[in-house]
């Protein structure tokens, strides 16, 4: 089994005003500990985007204090990192072409998590990760 967390969570656990901190917090301090999860790069630049939009953010990071919290994220020493592969291009632009979904679904990390053999899904968003061959797809913050 290899676990894994969309970019809503880690966004959640990022910002301290956020309703959902502690609880993501705790997903990642707590639940995760001891077990195989995977840090996807997509993940990484859906969470640099946000962490820098002042949308999301009231003070939202700099170039510089965003990279260095993703590249905290990525040198993780107990997290296995995978990134978007060649392999996945071919069914992200068959499912883009048949796709009904919003534009922004794209950049979706959901291939290059299958590919790299995750099987749980950690999302704020079930329904977006629905009939992509996850093995669980669950809402940490409702749980």
């Amino acid at each position: 089994m290899i676990r894994s967390a969309d970019t809503h969570i880690f966004l959640y656990a990022a910002n301290p005003d956020s309703l959902d901190h502690k609880t993501t917090r705790r997903f990642f301090e707590e639940e995760i500990v001891g077990e195989r999860f995977l840090l996807c790069g997509r993940v990484l630049v859906e969470l640099y985007m946000r962490l820098r939009n002042p949308a999301v953010f009231k003070k939202p990071k700099s170039a510089r204090e965003a990279t260095a919290f993703c590249d905290a994220l990525r040198a993780h020493p107990a997290w296995e990192f995978g990134d978007h592969e060649p392999e996945v291009g071919k069914p992200l632009w068959n499912w883009a072409d048949k796709t009904g979904t919003g534009f922004r679904h794209i950049i979706g990390a959901r291939f290059t998590l299958r590919h790299h053999g995750v099987t749980h899904v950690a999302t704020a968003n079930a329904k977006h990760f629905e009939g992509f061959g996850f093995e669980k797809v669950w809402n940490p913050i409702q749980s």
